[in-house]
C-alpha cells in the first residue's frame, strides 16, 4: 500500500488526538473545515485521497455524535 499524507490530515489528526474536552469540538470543526476546503478543488473519484476524505469526515461526525450523547 502506498501511504500518502495530505495537507488536511494534520487538522484531522489534531482533532482525533485532542484530549482536552474544552478544545475537542474546536479541533473537530477545524478538521471538518480543512476537509471542506480540500473539497473545493476536484478530487479524483475513487482515489485513495477521496476514500481518506470520506473516512475522516465520517469519523469526525461520529465523534460529534458521541460527544453529544455523552453531554446529555
Amino acid at each position: 500500500m502506498n501511504y500518502q499524507t495530505y495537507a488536511w490530515q494534520n487538522a484531522y489528526m489534531t482533532a482525533v488526538c485532542e484530549t482536552d474536552n474544552g478544545l475537542m469540538m474546536i479541533r473537530i470543526y477545524e478538521a471538518l473545515a480543512a476537509i471542506e476546503q480540500r473539497r473545493l478543488t476536484p478530487v479524483e473519484p475513487g482515489s485513495e485521497e477521496e476514500r481518506a476524505l470520506e473516512a475522516a469526515d465520517t469519523g469526525l461526525r461520529s465523534l460529534i455524535t458521541e460527544r453529544a450523547e455523552t453531554s446529555s
